[in-house]
């Protein structure tokens, strides 16, 4: 189990602290998302997700840099982010940001938006995106209250941050064919300062315990996920750790059909970022030299969808899993 945390609560940052350096995992009530957005957000990719294919792939940015558009199953498997092979993960998704302000970065390209076959639908994904955005914006201030480290909240404005809509079905017929070693998604840590997750509350989600044990995580009907990323580990030396996550096919256990809705939250690209001299000592070494946004963004996010290897830090090496 992970810990729950009442945002609007007086000892949120004690909790927080508490909670991410034990499991890097916590469930947050008390976010102040909004319900009906959150309602027509599923809707629309619903929607969305109900095309056919054929449909569905005109909206595919084939520039694996660019994390915008509809990605099909088995267009990309998360191991390779650390290295690993594995078959391609079965899961498909719409990933969006607004038009950047500073674009011309392959990081930072345009979504190409299906609002001709699902009218309104980048107003919708715009709005929520927001929404998200003011929430991790708050996030930064509290986190920054912990550590101490004041350009989480002073410099995050334009960076990479990304809304993924991820859909798990089975195949038609209501079966789901597993290949050995496939996931519905790999198990990967995320690149990301933190992550927001709005899952359904149902089965599928697991992360890796203190003990070494995949075991489930379920959200509640009105909880809101939060797990660390790399940049978070990185700079904590990994007293919060970018804890190994996956979801597993329904030959494990999880439901038929599950949706989730991923905020991945950055610094902006320029940051460079690496352990703080707070989590540094003659006993504890730095564990990772510094790195820039860019660059650890880069080494991760493309290696999935070419199936090739990382050429960025893992943040998960030599943990039991």
């Amino acid at each position: 189990m992970i810990d729950i945390v009442d945002l609007g609560a007086s000892d949120a940052a004690t909790r927080l602290e508490a909670a991410l350096a034990t499991t890097g995992f916590v469930e947050l009530i008390g976010h102040e998302l909004d319900e009906s957005l959150r309602s027509s957000l599923r809707r629309a990719c619903d929607e969305f997700f109900a095309l056919e294919h054929t449909i569905k792939s005109r909206y595919v940015h084939h520039d694996p840099a660019a994390n915008r558009g509809y990605r099909a199953r088995g267009s990309e498997a998360l191991s390779y982010s650390l290295g690993q092979e594995s078959p391609p993960d079965l899961f498909e998704s719409f990933n969006s940001a607004p038009a950047p302000a500073n674009g011309g970065h392959r990081l930072l390209q345009e979504t190409p938006w299906p609002d001709d076959v699902v009218p309104g639908f980048s107003d919708v994904v715009t709005a929520a995106f927001e929404d998200f955005a003011s929430l991790s914006s708050r996030l930064d201030v509290l986190i920054d209250s912990i550590l101490g480290i004041e350009w989480l909240a002073t410099r995050s404005g334009q960076g990479p941050d990304m809304l993924a809509n991820i859909n798990y079905r089975p195949e038609p017929d209501g079966t789901e064919r597993v290949l050995e070693g496939q996931q519905r998604m790999g198990a990967h840590s995320d690149y990301t300062t933190f992550t927001l997750l709005d899952a359904d509350p149902v089965r599928g989600l697991q992360i890796v315990a203190p003990s070494g044990e995949w075991i489930d995580i379920q959200p509640s009907n009105d909880g809101l996920l939060m797990n660390v990323g790399d940049v978070l580990a990185m700079v904590t030396n990994d007293h919060w750790p970018s804890t190994l996550h996956r979801v597993v096919p329904m030959s494990a256990g999880a439901a038929a059909h599950r949706r989730s809705v991923a905020f991945f939250h950055y610094p902006n690209l320029d940051v460079e970022f690496g352990p703080i001299d707070a989590f540094v000592s003659e006993s504890n070494v730095a564990r990772y030299e510094p790195a820039t946004v860019e660059n650890h963004l880069m080494g991760k996010l493309v290696a999935p969808k070419t199936q090739t290897a990382s050429t960025s830090a893992s943040t998960t090496a030599g943990r039991p899993i």
